[in-house]
């Protein structure tokens, strides 16, 4: 990278000729299904059900939607459930609070912050694993937030 031969945007790793672009219909459809993300906050609609609203197929809406991903607009938390980035902050920013209050994140004390099911829950706690913004402790199931995952997600 430091020759220039790679640039990093955000977690990938491209030539720098190389450029996630969306047509003008893509443009469209990740604008109507940006708002539908949004709109569903903690708990948004999955792939199939915006098809069905926007209409558009599947495998299209998927597809965008993982360009826009590229693009940090959205997140995709598990297979075809995407979380708009702002939808992400505000999670981020919940378990941060959380953090700083107790020390220790437990997903009890998470799941009961953002009002969202057990399992929706930990998905949300696996995806800030992934993404390197948390890291579970061994033993009690406990998270914290790295200091490189604060400065990715927020």
């Amino acid at each position: 990278m430091q020759q220039q031969q790679l640039q990093q945007s955000d977690y990938w790793l491209h030539l720098p000729e190389h450029r996630v672009g969306l047509t003008e219909r893509e443009r469209d459809l990740a604008q109507k299904l940006q708002t539908a993300l949004a709109a569903g906050r903690f708990d948004p609609p999955w792939v199939r059900e915006l098809a069905h609203a926007v209409p558009a197929d599947d495998e299209e809406v998927r597809r965008v939607l993982r360009k826009c991903a590229v693009l940090c607009e959205v997140y995709e938390v598990v297979r075809d459930l995407f979380y708009h980035r702002d939808s992400i902050r505000a999670l981020a920013g919940q378990l941060r609070s959380l953090y700083e209050q107790h020390g220790l994140v437990e997903a009890a004390d998470y799941r009961d912050a953002i009002g969202l099911g057990r399992k929706r829950t930990i998905q949300v706690l696996e995806f800030f694993d992934r993404a390197g913004y948390t890291r579970r402790t061994p033993g009690d199931g406990c998270c914290v937030p790295t200091a490189a995952g604060v400065k990715r997600i927020t």
